[in-house]
């Protein structure tokens, strides 16, 4: 799996596309941009809170937009630069072993994790009334024509309490099982073992992506669409053959009928 892994990062990289669209652009002017320290951190706002996110090089102008939003609404923040060379799929499982990163670098605040394309629109008072150790999105999603309660992993404030560290560790630990899993899958996986944390479920308006209507407090821009994305391409290739297999079995039946 370790080979296959590499193999996949590597093939990523060398695949990659430069991004388009309203998250994308930014994106192409990574060059022009200012580069950050490895550790961007302030903690002078007086929130309970530090808002941690993570990069990697190319998503430097996306983490900008995230930090003049921090600023402006005077939210303490860290923002910590990776190394790039990940499939979007593995950077992706950085995720977890980041916030138990972050509880240990900040032990007298909590940690709003947030995606580094997202942007604050809106103070986050919410935020204040929490007192469970986690407050996460969990929604309703349909696959395959059936509803499942699906956790959204791009907004979620982890407390520094026993449950909250315990929560990020079981989701670091959860194994990935395959190449293709991404953070979620792995916070999916590792619910089985969350029996008596406390959790608060997040307005939607924390989770909100762009092009959805609805009014956003935190903005999400999913920068990710135009990345290149291996479950995105296996689907597509499924798509394809389908297809094509439609298509021929419709020509043997016509030429079957016809003999």
């Amino acid at each position: 799996m370790r080979s296959l892994s590499w193999l996949m990062d590597a093939l990523s990289t060398a695949l990659s596309i430069l991004p388009a669209g309203k998250a994308g652009a930014a994106m192409v002017e990574a060059a022009s941009c200012e580069p950050l320290p490895e550790e961007d951190v302030w903690t002078a706002g007086g929130q309970t809170y530090v808002a941690c996110a993570f990069y990697t090089p190319n998503y430097l102008p996306i983490v900008l937009n995230l930090k003049q939003s921090l600023v402006e609404h005077g939210i303490n923040y860290c923002l910590r630069r990776y190394a790039g060379g990940h499939s979007w799929e593995a950077a992706t499982r950085l995720k977890p072993g980041f916030i138990v990163e972050c509880l240990e670098r900040f032990p007298d605040k909590d940690v709003l994790y947030l995606d580094a394309d997202a942007v604050v629109r809106a103070p986050l008072a919410f935020l204040d009334s929490v007192k469970t150790d986690v407050a996460l999105w969990p929604h309703p999603k349909k696959k395959r024509g059936q509803w499942d309660l699906h956790v959204t992993a791009s907004t979620l404030l982890v407390r520094n309490t026993p449950g909250g560290r315990q929560f990020a560790r079981l989701w670091r630990d959860a194994a990935p099982g395959s190449p293709l899993a991404t953070d979620e899958d792995m916070l999916h996986t590792a619910f089985r073992g969350f029996e008596g944390m406390t959790m608060t479920v997040l307005p939607g308006s924390y989770v909100k992506i762009f092009d959805q209507p609805g009014k956003a407090v935190i903005e999400q821009f999913q920068a990710s669409r135009n990345q290149f994305n291996w479950r995105r391409a296996i689907n597509k290739s499924r798509q394809k053959a389908l297809v094509v297999a439609g298509v021929l079995l419709a020509a043997w039946v016509i030429y079957w009928a016809a003999g």
